[in-house]
């Protein structure tokens, strides 16, 4: 107990430290931040700052390595040893890749068995060891690492760590009182809030002026050139791209923001659709007219149909840094150029609109929106019919498709007998079928002759966006149900709340990519196969309630390439918030009962030891409360253990047998002796059971148990 009360303010600020850089983690590497997430971090202080013992410490960190990877990466197994093998052939089939230089980013099942690591060893140097300076300035590192590299906003969370490194190295000079932990805790936290929305406030600009000069010498001197350098590699960025020519590869995110709406519903901001797969990638088929708009104000359809639509919201749109296309929201649009431009033009094959006279700097559109209105009840009688109104081929695929492809899309449908049948059943598969991980950095180039659906699907099965959408695409194609590949944008991060307007801001990071389905009579209607996304935009069952869109935050929501990737190399033109699988869905009951099995082993093993370790402390404490005559009952059971530490002689007398124990176990000094004599005394009759010395009882206890057993 007195261990664990002094462990405690470390273990405390260890926990929220350990937890804010393994949130950041999660969130780069697109990997679920969840209460689960945390209780890894929690499980491995609480053990470090409980057990005194390092064998029960090694014990239990062992255990919980194990559960949070497979927690994070189950790999579509249930928690076994074929897991366990199939994990490290993976873990060592990757480092032999970046032995040969190979990959251009450190994959999921790299980093995550070695940070975990990592955190377990910077746990024991806080709490066991006391070591704060080496911890906290890797910590600290790290998140300088990646708000330079990813382009990211740390403040708040460097804020928080370095709060909580400071508040140790109080705690352990003994100059805070630990009833301060609590408040002072809270404190930190409250400025670390502070730091993370002071970029937001009035105080930005005195601050730019503040620091100008040094940010002048720094870019003088070339730190920002070298971090461009180091930052601008063969790994494409997050963004919507122009060239989808060539899919596939890692990305890494960008988080420049692009616009920000004030409207009253969420909703996917589509810029464009594309008809062609290649093999590689999509395309535009030539001949695509544009429709110039001279005027300032047009209507615009998203779904090419006479829909049902819901009641008018105002909407405005504000671009930053931003291009010439024009995002928008699904359903009816009337929508007014208020600056940076004079007017539109549209292609309405592609549902794309650009901007007039555009300097790419910042624009502004008003919208008189009406969100489409259709429930997925409405789709179920709808037959299979070709679009009418286009030249482009929505069934178009190359010679050379894999048939496997074909074959995995009738073997998927092959139940079903409605139009709406076939394409939730592939969304289904594709999305929740445990068979595909989410995952922008472990996702690789196809070969050059290997097709990018079918690599897919078949061999790597890890991928984002582009990879699930292009994949449905592609096999409701191979039935025969016209479809095609659109990107855009997901709804954004919920920056504000204004009455009953939320405003959006959209960062190169959402960007996105799904498929639209054409059904007659209704137009094209998008769904959504990638894991963790919820297209607000998708038909929804008429007594469900609409979903929140699962918009990504800053690091972990959309992909593409970013301006800066060479021409050669794979863009995206889109990404999403992965949801990376977790405990195998159809195998966490199993699971479940496993861990609980092993955990049940590991208590029992844990209550055997200490009830050995404690049994002499139970004994006597029994004694002392339940024995007429405790120091009689005591003092055998002391005999008892010092005659397996020295052997006494049949006929030798107690005394004599204590002075030649305490002459060997030196640390007694006198005490064994003394209760010698206290023993022969009441045995003798020469002792009132009234005058019963308890702590001589207890410091013999307290010396039996530091023996070495």
């Amino acid at each position: 107990m007195d261990y664990m009360m002094k462990k405690a303010p470390f273990t405390l600020l260890s926990f929220i430290s350990l937890s804010v850089v393994f949130s950041q983690f999660l969130t780069v590497y697109y990997l679920p931040i969840t209460w689960l997430s945390f209780s890894i971090v929690g499980a491995i202080c609480l053990i470090i700052g409980f057990f005194e013992e390092t064998m029960f410490k090694v014990l239990f960190c062992l255990f919980m390595y194990f559960l949070g990877l497979y927690y994070f990466v189950p790999l579509n197994q249930p928690l076994s040893f074929g897991w366990f093998s199939n994990f490290w052939q993976q873990v060592i089939f990757q480092f032999q890749q970046i032995s040969m230089g190979s990959p251009n980013a450190v994959s999921t099942i790299v980093a995550l068995p070695l940070l975990l690591a990592l955190l377990i060893l910077l746990a024991g140097l806080m709490i066991q060891f006391e070591r704060f300076l080496l911890s906290y300035l890797l910590m600290i590192g790290y998140l300088l690492t990646l708000s330079v590299f990813n382009t990211i906003q740390l403040n708040g969370q460097i804020a928080i760590v370095f709060g909580c490194g400071i508040l140790s190295a109080l705690f352990i000079r003994k100059q805070l009182p630990k009833k301060m932990l609590v408040l002072l805790t809270g404190l930190i936290l409250g400025v670390g809030w502070a730091a993370y929305y002071l970029p937001q406030t009035s105080v930005q600009t005195p601050l730019a002026a503040w620091t100008a000069p040094v940010r002048d010498y720094l870019n003088r001197v070339g730190l920002y050139g070298k971090i461009r350098e180091l930052t601008t590699s063969t790994i494409s960025r997050t963004g919507f791209s122009e060239n989808d020519q060539s899919l596939g590869g890692p990305l890494l995110d960008d988080n420049t923001i692009l616009f920000e709406a004030t409207q009253e519903t969420d909703s996917y901001w589509r810029v464009e659709s594309k008809d062609a797969y290649t093999g590689k990638g999509w395309e535009v088929r030539d001949g695509i007219q544009p429709r110039q708009f001279s005027r300032r104000r047009i209507e615009i359809n998203s779904n090419s149909a006479q829909n049902s639509f819901q009641p008018t919201e105002s909407a405005s749109i504000h671009f930053f840094n931003h291009g010439i296309y024009l995002p928008l929201p699904y359903g009816r649009s009337n929508l007014r150029v208020t600056q940076g431009a004079s007017g539109f033009t549209q292609m309405p094959e592609n549902g794309r609109v650009n901007f007039i006279d555009s300097d790419n700097g910042e624009k502004e559109v008003e919208n008189q929106w009406e969100p489409v209105s259709y429930q997925m009840e409405h789709l179920q009688n709808v037959s299979l019919a070709q679009p009418t109104d286009t030249v482009a081929d929505y069934l178009q695929l190359p010679a050379n498709l894999p048939s496997r492809v074909r074959d995995l899309a009738y073997e998927i449908t092959q139940t079903e007998t409605t139009l709406l049948g076939q394409v939730t059943a592939i969304e289904e598969y594709l999305k929740n079928s445990g068979t595909f991980r989410y995952s922008k950095v472990d996702a690789v180039v196809p070969e050059e002759d290997q097709d990018y659906v079918d690599q897919f699907l078949f061999e790597s099965q890890v991928g984002y966006c582009d990879n699930f959408s292009s994949s449905m695409v592609v096999m409701l194609r191979t039935l025969g149900i016209p479809a095609r590949w659109t990107k855009g944008f997901a709804p954004g991060d919920r920056r504000s709340t204004s009455g009953d307007n939320t405003v959006f801001t959209v960062r190169n990071s959402h960007a996105h990519s799904w498929p639209e389905v054409y059904f007659a009579g209704y137009g094209w209607i998008p769904f959504e196969p990638t894991p963790s996304f919820s297209n607000p935009d998708r038909p929804a069952t008429e007594d469900s309630q609409t979903e929140d869109s699962s918009t990504p935050s800053s690091a972990s929501s959309s992909e593409g390439s970013s301006s800066t990737s060479n021409s050669s190399e794979p863009s995206s033109s889109s990404e999403e918030t992965p949801e990376v699988a977790t405990f195998a869905t159809n195998n966490w009951r199993e699971n479940l009962l496993l861990i609980v099995k092993l955990l049940g082993a590991l208590l029992l093993v844990t209550a055997g030891y200490f009830g050995y370790k404690y049994s002499l402390r139970a004994q006597i404490y029994l004694i002392l409360k339940l024995s007429k005559r405790p120091l009689m009952h005591s003092y055998s059971v002391f005999l008892k253990r010092a005659d397996k530490l020295l052997s006494r002689k049949g006929s030798e007398p107690l005394l004599d047998y204590a002075r030649r124990f305490e002459a060997v176990q030196t640390d007694f000094a006198g005490k064994f002796v003394a209760l010698t004599k206290e023993y022969k005394a009441e045995i003798y009759g020469n002792l009132p059971a009234e005058s019963l010395n308890t702590d001589l009882i207890k410091e013999n206890l307290q010396l039996f148990e530091h023996l070495k057993k």
